[in-house]
């Protein structure tokens, strides 16, 4: 039998890249996403950047604005991400 959690958890890993270098090696950023605005305040002030974050099928979170009001692209390595965006002005 297989346990069907409603709202199934996902995991976030904000260190990966620092425990796991070759897996941090396996990507690069995306040409169109270059400029990062971020990068001007400093490593050491800057929001937590890169994660990975894994989770079962129906995991994902609700509604929300970034809590560090910070900037993201995403990449799904396996599997499939369903996004619903809403214009600015909902």
């Amino acid at each position: 039998r297989t346990a069907r959690e409603e709202r199934p958890l996902y995991l976030f890993d904000k260190d990966f890249a620092a425990t796991c270098p070759a897996m941090a090696s396996q990507y690069s950023m995306p040409p169109y996403f270059a400029e990062d605005l971020m990068q001007h305040v400093g490593e050491a002030n800057r929001p937590d950047y890169r994660w990975l974050i894994i989770g079962p099928a129906r995991s994902g979170s609700n509604f929300h604005v970034d809590p560090n009001c910070n900037f993201a692209w995403n990449a799904t390595v396996a599997g499939a991400k369903k996004w619903i965006l809403y214009p600015p002005h909902v």
